[in-house]
């Protein structure tokens, strides 16, 4: 742990125990609210008589400004402190979370939705460096560990606690559940910043015109992705995603010629973390699909209930929460490479099979198969963190976890889009799902070699 942290062994890891948890109920929040409004959208088109596209606004203006924000807030928190933009992540999202059950008409709750996302986006920029940079070394492979259960649990939960509120006939407590969690973790984040000693520091520069340019640059993709995958959007879409990387061009010259910028591009090139990058952005994206696709098969192929689905899909997070726990367990900080690799070609495999035996499909078989691509995403996903983390000086761990954050949201939402244009391809559903699974599994299995062949070198 840092010098700065001024107490013995003992309460330094009770600290550490603190830190992990201040970082995993961060992560956990954020990525619950992600997925929890997707099966209310229905409820909420009918509750507020709007139609489907206004109502999918909350869904899309809370990623998108999580998406746009994460990597200003990053790169602030590390010039003035993280657990202080940690504690303005958890007070916004706390209070807009609480302004959200209170919404009267579904512009209200759109706006609260989008502040809602800015305080997401303050908590998955401060998530990864609080670990990295405060807890233990001898800690922190265990709890990157325990940062990949919150991640795999918050996007598992989401549907299933949704799904009971509206049950229930409580759609206001989708958001409210929040609340009681947000206060115990803003006492917690209160506590360490009074047991851990950071220097006073002002903002020296902040790169505006760095942060205008990566807002519009993400607006612009995450707008055009959601567009491509409407009926007579397509080619606005298209023209955003362009737009996008116009954009993205002009950031990168921009950025090159800034002393203080948001993106540290020379310290990536150093750190070589490009194809590391890369395996995130395709970690989201396979995530994406392993959840988007089976509800379709085991309830439009196999005619399962979908009571009965819900059970089913759940052995790709089951694999994920207990093998991200095992991998940290068994990883001493010098099996990062090699986890990843292990977590790529296993999560690989799993596509394969899945688009190999379509004829064969039966519901355990599906089961066991997600399960398995759950094993792959739980060796790769905290490997893939600590290799990205630890590629950056200690200055930038915020930045470098933003990066992290953002790249594996838009793999998530090009996922999304790519899927659901799968879906509706003019073939039969078995014939579209496979093409699905084989798509992705030849993704994960180029990157695969791509990753032996760059480390062999």
């Amino acid at each position: 742990m840092n010098n700065n942290i001024n107490s013995t062994d003992k309460n330094q890891q009770k600290l550490s125990y603190m830190l992990t948890f201040v970082a995993c109920m961060g992560m956990f929040l954020s990525t619950l609210d992600t997925g929890i409004m997707n099966v209310a959208l229905p409820f909420l088109t009918q509750y507020f008589s709007t139609n489907e596209n206004v109502a999918a606004m909350s869904v899309v203006g809370y990623t998108v400004s999580l998406a746009a924000v994460i990597m200003p807030l990053g790169s602030l928190s590390d010039q003035i402190g993280k657990l202080k933009i940690s504690f303005f992540g958890f007070l916004l999202f706390g209070i807009s979370s609480l302004l959200c059950g209170l919404a009267v008409n579904i512009q209200s709750l759109i706006i609260f939705r989008i502040f809602q996302g800015i305080g997401a986006a303050a908590l998955q920029a401060t998530s990864s460096a609080l670990i990295t940079s405060y807890v233990k070394k001898e800690q922190l492979n265990k709890a990157l560990g325990t940062l990949g259960v919150a991640i795999g649990l918050g996007p598992v939960l989401g549907p299933s606690i949704g799904g009971l509120f509206l049950f229930l006939g409580a759609w206001r407590w989708i958001f409210w559940l929040n609340i009681p969690l947000v206060f115990i973790t803003l006492f917690a984040n209160i506590f360490l910043l009074k047991k851990i000693k950071i220097p006073a520091t002002k903002i020296k520069h902040f790169d505006y015109k760095g942060v205008g340019l990566c807002l519009a640059a993400i607006t612009f993709l995450l707008s055009g992705l959601n567009l491509v995958a409407k009926s007579g959007q397509m080619f606005i879409g298209i023209t955003f995603m362009i737009s996008a990387l116009i954009v993205l061009v002009i950031l990168i010259r921009v950025e090159k010629k800034q002393k203080d910028p948001l993106f540290h591009l020379q310290e990536y090139r150093k750190s070589k973390i490009t194809l590391d990058l890369i395996e995130t952005a395709l970690f989201g994206f396979a995530t994406s699909i392993i959840f988007l696709l089976p509800p379709f098969l085991l309830e439009q192929l196999l005619h399962v209930s979908s009571g009965k689905t819900g059970l089913y899909v759940l052995g790709a997070p089951i694999g994920l929460v207990l093998f991200s726990k095992i991998s940290g367990n068994l990883n001493n900080g010098t099996k990062h490479h090699q986890f990843v690799r292990i977590g790529l070609i296993t999560m690989s495999l799993s596509f394969l099979v899945l688009a190999l035996t379509s004829q064969l499909w039966t519901p355990f078989l599906i089961t066991f198969l997600l399960f398995l691509y759950g094993i792959g995403a739980g060796f790769f996903q905290p490997a893939n963190i600590a290799i990205i983390m630890q590629s950056s000086s200690q200055k930038l761990q915020s930045e470098i976890g933003s990066l992290q954050r953002m790249v594996q949201n838009v793999g998530i939402a090009t996922s999304t889009t790519i899927g659901s244009i799968i879906l509706t391809l003019n073939f039969s559903l078995r014939t579209n799902l496979t093409i699905g699974w084989g798509l992705t599994a030849s993704l994960l299995l180029l990157i695969s070699l791509i990753n032996m062949f760059q480390k062999n070198k």
